[in-house]
């Protein structure tokens, strides 16, 4: 191990390693498979990054997410260490020389994503490159058991059969007993050595908070804790919205979703990373490889979809061991949200295999013909074809793709995006002089929201037909403006296209494995349940019900709401007298109603206070009238 704590001393910075990260490296050298369960900020990526600097050959890396393999790669370049990424928005000259220079040249550590495994051209390549390591990142996303399964990591057990000696290490940072044991047989590992960071946080404190004024308690929230902060939302919209608002209150913001601009995401994330803005608002495409020691405090605004996805997210909070919060607040209309959201995922089998029907009607496809065949797609006019709504269909078209019946482009999955540079005055006078340019502007001020903040994806093609212009006449004045520095335009790459990857069979004869996706269903509201029940939990620990679910057998923490006694309604008669005392200075000169005069104490006191408060109007003391609103007795 002395050669390794070496690596780590020069390269990292440090001198000991953290549990278990030495023996999970003693086993990897060892060249024993190995399976590493770390939570959030445990270290994980230095558990194969050592060992691909000890051995002779190469370490191939699968991830799931490009930001993912970018952040690790320019987190290596940093330290002096050359690895590179294979991605899409490669030339394939570009990946041509990469895997030629994996293969035969000085590069020591290769990330790809799990599809690239089924290139013809990469296989070709890997089965003659000399490999010591193959790490697997994310590796819960091989089970179906898992929150974030991926059909595309079934492509992996293929580089075990072309290189059987080599040892694989598959990392993950949640994972039930049930899903580890998935990851080793689906990954054919050979008597895995097994290692296990406890999912217990002594310096985290989480909370669950139900409110029907999330603003008001945020700001509350963020009044008293300080700090670098995170706050989580499930939908990009969301991100601008409260960003905006918070900004109002001279608090400090940046946003971050994975339709932005790269340039933009990588600026956001860094001006947050130096502390130059105190608030990174959210959703969940931000985090991954993301080490920032010093958050205080993350807030989730919605309902995660797992306990998997909240404690990961939560868990970025205190990674230097100093005190920290995890807090949820959500509103009546949450849960319900979180149930239609994946109704919405999971449409029934019928609806599917209408929906196929009727692209393969769309695009004109006969019955036995269609494969391999590729067509120009525009989502929002198919939507209108089959009369669905655009998020729903486009569920149903991802189903599709992962059931092998078709692929999309990335065009598709990136289209043109567009953001307003001009300020109020440049628009005025646009406004003044009427042109088909300030039309323009105009129709697409009214189409989208978030146009001064960020790039926000278009629809070229339809803007165009709802302006009754042509496309390409839209184009040229989108590209004016650009010019002038009215607008930042990003055209997308090409046409999106969809690509039939089977003949077009005949109606009954079109299949989904209906035990398998029923099935993925079934443990995706298990998940849901497992959140909806930990939101709802008002008597066990949190923490405790946290690592539970992990299969840890678990104390109370000492430091979440439940634990602090937020669910009790019990109260010393000093106590009781002084609320009472405060309550009545505060109505002699203003009135006040029952849940902001609670919202005055902290979350863990609030339901004693309002009992106190019913016991107040019981005893003749208050009056409470329907609105909740509190005076004085003998007012």
């Amino acid at each position: 191990m002395e050669e390794s704590r070496s690596i780590l001393k020069e390269y990292w910075g440090y001198d000991e390693f953290r549990p278990p990260q030495d023996q999970i490296i003693d086993a990897v050298i060892h060249k024993k498979d190995t399976i590493a369960l770390l939570p959030t900020g445990g270290g994980k990526s230095i558990c194969f990054q050592i060992p691909a600097m000890m051995f002779p050959g190469k370490t191939l890396v699968i991830s799931p997410l490009i930001a993912l393999m970018q952040d690790q790669v320019e987190n290596l370049f940093v330290r002096g260490i050359i690895a590179k990424s294979l991605h899409s928005n490669l030339h394939y000259k570009e990946i041509d020389k990469i895997l030629d220079n994996f293969m035969l040249g000085d590069l020591k550590i290769l990330y790809i994503s799990p599809e690239r495994i089924s290139s013809d051209v990469f296989i070709q390549r890997i089965t003659k490159t000399k490999l010591s390591l193959i790490a697997v990142d994310e590796a819960h996303c091989i089970s179906q058991w898992g929150y974030d399964f991926r059909p595309s990591y079934f492509n992996i057990p293929l580089l075990r059969d072309i290189h059987p000696s080599v040892p694989i290490i598959a990392l993950t940072a949640t994972a039930t007993p049930k899903v580890l044991a998935d990851i080793a047989e689906k990954l054919k590992l050979k008597t895995p050595a097994v290692f296990k960071k406890s999912f217990a946080r002594d310096n985290l404190g989480l909370c669950v908070m139900h409110t029907d004024n999330k603003k008001q308690e945020l700001i509350q929230i963020l009044s008293r804790i300080k700090g670098s902060s995170i706050i989580y939302v499930r939908n990009r919209k969301e991100t601008i919205e409260i960003a905006q608002w918070l900004t109002q209150y001279g608090i400090t913001c940046a946003t971050y979703h994975g339709g932005m601009e790269k340039s933009l995401r990588e600026k956001n994330q860094q001006i947050w990373m130096s502390n130059q803005v105190r608030l990174m608002v959210s959703t969940n495409a931000f985090g991954m490889g993301i080490d920032k020691p010093d958050v205080k405090l993350v807030i989730h605004l919605d309902v995660a979809p797992s306990i998997e996805e909240y404690y990961q997210e939560a868990g970025r909070a205190g990674r230097d061991g100093k005190e920290s919060y995890g807090v949820t607040l959500i509103d009546a209309a949450d849960l319900e949200a979180a149930r239609s959201g994946l109704n919405d995922q999971f449409p029934s089998l019928e609806i599917i295999t209408s929906v196929y029907d009727r692209l393969c009607r769309y695009h004109k496809v006969a019955y036995g013909s269609g494969m391999m065949e590729s067509y120009d797609f525009h989502i929002l006019d198919f939507a209108e074809y089959v009369a669905l709504p655009v998020k729903k269909v486009y569920h149903i078209l991802n189903i599709l793709e992962k059931e092998g019946w078709v692929t999309f482009s990335d065009a598709f999955k990136e289209p043109s995006r567009l953001m307003i540079l001009a300020d109020q005055e440049e628009l005025e006078f646009l406004h003044r002089n009427p042109s088909l340019k300030s039309k323009i502007l105009v129709h697409l001020l009214r189409k989208y929201e978030g146009l001064f903040l960020d790039p926000v994806k278009i629809d070229d093609p339809r803007v165009a037909q709802e302006m009754n212009i042509e496309e390409l006449q839209l184009a040229h004045y989108l590209h004016i403006m650009k010019s002038e520095g009215i607008i930042a335009y990003y055209p997308r790459a090409s046409e999106p296209q969809i690509t039939f990857t089977r003949e077009r069979p005949t109606q009954d004869s079109f299949y989904i494995d209906k035990k398998s996706y029923l099935q993925r269903k079934k443990m995706a509201e298990d998940r849901l349940n497992g959140m909806t029940s930990y939101l709802q939990n008002e008597q066990k620990c949190r923490q405790k019900l946290i690592i539970e679910y992990f299969g840890e057998k678990g104390q109370d923490c000492g430091k979440c709401d439940i634990c602090l006694g937020a669910s009790e309604t019990t109260i010393s008669k000093d106590q009781i007298r002084k609320v009472l005392e405060h309550l009545s200075n505060i109505l002699v000169q203003n009135t006040i109603d029952v849940k902001t005069y609670a919202s005055i104490y902290p979350f863990n006191k609030r339901r004693r206070i309002i009992r106190v408060i019913k016991d107040f109007e019981s005893e003749g003391l208050i009056r409470v009238d329907n609105l909740g609103n509190i005076t004085l007795a003998g007012k």
